[in-house]
């Protein structure tokens, strides 16, 4: 397929946005299954990009970023597989094959991404302790710009040199700074559910994070079953509430003469 110049803009265009979509304005358009349809309609092969999508996006069911966690981004993913799938007039399952290493890949570009902000995060209080506020509207635009590129960068390059750049990036990646990344990545969910406990009530719910412990490392419950577990108990907890709350009102509304 001969991608037109206006195709090739709006692709990497929707790289650089999708990525700051997902961590600012929240729109929508960093689902997995809505990056295939956009670039399904910006390529003209709406059903190829909906299949890779919606294939990525029961992937990420149960999976979601707390703290400084780092997992798989298959919403670039999707862009990618989709582009290069309708691009090269593919199978959708040669997108998807493709586009699983481009989500483990950027893993490691999302701890990076990280690193490099907490250079701009502390630039921006040494310009707050300076009541510098113009610094520190540029520490955070530095900061945004950052977080596109994360996803717009291997889009742009994936747009111009094609997919085999993809698994070229992939095979010379340096095994010191991939282990580096690696190990980073692992200590970074430790450290955000350390701070999410914090300021949780967990004494106050004790009990139910052993219980969550238990189906999670001795009964090997997948972390989406858990999850549901976690939302039946809070079904019940919220109806029972509710009862209790109805019930003496009813009570107190009716008197002997009644």
């Amino acid at each position: 397929m001969h991608v037109q110049l206006w195709q090739m803009l709006l692709i990497i265009a929707y790289g650089f946005f999708i990525n700051y979509d997902k961590n600012g304005t929240m729109i929508g358009t960093s689902q997995p299954v809505t990056a295939g349809l956009i670039v399904g309609l910006i390529m003209g092969d709406l059903k190829t990009g909906l299949y890779i999508g919606a294939t990525l996006q029961l992937m990420t069911l149960g999976i979601s970023s707390f703290g400084g966690a780092s997992v798989p981004d298959y919403q670039t993913a999707a862009l990618v597989g989709s582009y290069i799938a309708i691009s090269t007039k593919q199978d959708a399952s040669i997108g998807i094959t493709l586009a699983i290493p481009v989500a483990m890949l950027m893993v490691q570009l999302d701890v990076l991404k990280w690193s490099i902000n907490i250079f701009f995060q502390n630039k921006a209080e040494k310009f707050a302790e300076a009541e510098n506020y113009k610094g520190i509207e540029r520490m955070h635009y530095c900061g945004v710009l950052c977080t596109m590129c994360t996803s717009g960068i291997p889009v742009l390059l994936t747009v111009i040199f094609g997919p085999k750049l993809v698994g070229g990036i992939i095979n010379y990646i340096p095994d010191w700074l991939s282990s580096g990344l690696s190990i980073a990545g692992g200590l970074l969910p430790a450290v955000g559910i350390g701070l999410l406990l914090r300021y949780l009530p967990v004494k106050s719910y004790f009990g139910y994070l052993i219980v969550g412990f238990v189906a999670a490392v001795y009964l090997d419950i997948p972390i989406l079953g858990v999850a549901l577990i976690g939302f039946a108990i809070a079904l019940i907890i919220y109806k029972n509430k509710s009862v209790e709350a109805v019930s003496p009102v009813v009570a107190g509304g009716m008197d002997e003469d009644e």
